[in-house]
């Protein structure tokens, strides 16, 4: 290599600057490569005697593009980059070709090249360190363009897995995704049950393949965590989760819902093989918990909002299947096991032993969050709530069972809201004086129970479940003719009930046959009276 003069130490001094300023003006407008480009190229030909000027990279759609100025003899500059042949080297057109690779530690980015007038071989290692002069301004730019366009790529990626309807699909291919840009040892995402307060779930990763799940293949130790120490798991300062982890080390971000860190959704822990993450990874990580935050949010929100009908379990069914509104959902006529219950002498509770509207208020929740329970331990569906009234739908929303088995169902959540009424509620400490005040033992419900055609699924602006029939009304009429801890049965659906055997209704019994008129009904009421031995 020749020694450098005075003369060209200035030269390359000055080219330098030249490209420093041109790219530091780009990067201030915020500009496009190509906008780029065309700044930068004719100041830089003219300074270095160039007649065209290529440069091969990604743009910001990291598609490979060759962006020129000048002459190239009506050959696509973009041929003349490819390959290896990176140095001086004369044409076949007699020209001078420039080139040499674009890299930043490793990161290969690009090529560059000059062209110059006639054979100029014997200048080569000028040309060259002119050109390596403009690629030590230039890589570093290209680089940190198309990490940007790589994150946002990915970013993109990610959000499109997470938008899918089934959330667990949706995060196992964002993770996947993820690991295919960098290497993640383990991964761990942990967060919180919308519906059931306190529960918490997992999905642990290995290499991006889903190694553990809490509905899936359990990670005991993790277990053993959540059994001891709850949702404290998820908070920002915890401890206790990186100590599950080992030694390895990891890097923890806390999934926040609003703003505050009382509003913990969850916990990512991300670990490495001992060597730490770059910044490149960790900023990746980052934007993933950005994007995941906000799923999680709207994956609560849907959950939630199911929740007001549907058991965990249900849920849990439904939202396995991306188009479970359409095929579970969506309004369809279907025999239907339907219960009433309501609070025997509610009004007279409230008027002389309650009071005071907080505590009636206090009181219903207490009952009826027991008694939605009880429904959906049964294979129920909480339709509404209508006064102290609870209304209860058995066959949806997937109606997989028989009809008989939806009148047993509701006979046997119809029995233990009685019994829990009567044995529970009954030791409330507001009804303590109710005996003594209205000289009844205790609380009681009267309860209607039904089988109908319905036409049952999500209606109205706020996409309630419920269900529209004769059969409904009945059943109201129904319970209505119940006295003190009572249970009414349809005629269609005890006969029902009893066609399936079920061992759980062998100490049932029913009276005579009643048949009683009924306001704004037809045809009279057809029932039994339930007793249980």
């Amino acid at each position: 290599m020749d020694d450098l003069t005075l003369e060209e130490l200035k030269y390359l001094r000055e080219l330098s600057r030249t490209v420093d300023d041109l790219l530091e003006e780009s990067l201030k407008h915020r500009e496009s490569l190509e906008r780029t480009f065309t700044r930068l190229f004719p100041p830089v030909m003219h300074l270095a005697g160039a007649r065209g000027m290529a440069v091969t990279t990604l743009d910001e759609e990291l598609v490979s593009t060759t962006f020129s100025h000048g002459e190239f003899d009506g050959v696509f500059p973009g041929t003349l980059l490819t390959g290896s042949r990176w140095g001086v080297r004369k044409l076949e057109s007699g020209h001078t070709l420039v080139s040499q690779q674009l890299d930043v530690v490793g990161m290969v980015v690009g090529s560059i090249g000059m062209l110059f007038e006639g054979d100029r071989t014997h200048d080569a290692a000028k040309l060259a360190r002119a050109l390596e002069t403009v690629a030590e301004e230039l890589d570093t730019v290209l680089a940190s363009v198309q990490t940007a366009a790589e994150k946002h790529t990915l970013l993109v990626t990610i959000n499109t897995y997470l938008a899918n309807r089934v959330f667990e699909v949706g995060m196992d291919g964002a993770v996947r995704a993820l690991c295919e840009k960098v290497k993640l040892p383990g991964f761990l995402l942990l967060y919180r049950d919308a519906v059931e307060s306190g529960a918490l779930h997992y999905r642990m990763y290995k290499y991006g393949q889903l190694e553990h799940a809490s509905n899936g293949r359990r990670f005991t130790t993790l277990d053993d965590a959540i059994r001891q120490f709850g949702p404290n798991l998820v908070t920002p300062h915890d401890k206790h989760l990186a100590r599950v982890l080992g030694e390895r080390k990891a890097v923890e971000t806390v999934l926040i819902s609003g703003v505050g860190d009382t509003h913990a959704l969850g916990k990512i822990m991300v670990w490495s093989g001992g060597d730490g993450f770059s910044a490149y990874t960790v900023d990746l990580l980052r934007l993933l918990a950005s994007t995941l935050s906000q799923r999680l949010i709207d994956y609560n929100r849907e959950r939630i909002h199911l929740s007001q009908f549907f058991s965990a379990s249900a849920i849990d069914e439904l939202i396995k299947d991306p188009d479970y509104e359409r095929r579970y959902l969506q309004a369809r006529a279907e025999p239907v096991g339907i219960l009433f219950a309501d609070i025997n002498g509610f009004t007279r509770i409230c008027e002389q032993v309650l009071e005071r509207p907080e505590r009636i208020g206090k009181f219903v929740d207490d009952w009826s969050a027991e008694a939605v329970r009880i429904l959906h331990r049964h294979g129920g569906v909480f339709d509404k709530m209508v006064g102290d009234c609870v209304i209860g739908l058995f066959g949806p929303p997937f109606f997989k069972d028989q009809q008989g088995q939806r009148s047993v169902n509701a006979i046997k959540a119809a029995l233990e809201i009685q019994a829990f009424t009567k044995d529970t509620m009954s030791a409330h400490p507001e009804i303590s004086r109710l005996s003594e005040i209205l000289k009844v033992p205790g609380l009681g419900v009267a309860i209607g129970v039904n089988l109908a055609l319905s036409f049952c699924g999500l209606f109205g602006p706020n996409r309630n479940y419920t269900s529209f029939s004769t059969g409904m009304n009945q059943t109201a009429r129904l319970q209505a003719l119940g006295s003190f801890r009572e249970t009414l049965v349809m005629r269609e659906a005890w006969e029902a009930a009893t066609a399936i055997n079920d061992p759980a209704l062998a100490k049932v019994t029913v009276g005579e046959l009643v048949e009683t008129p009924v306001k704004n009904v037809a045809q009279p009421l057809r029932y039994y009276r339930l007793n249980v031995g």
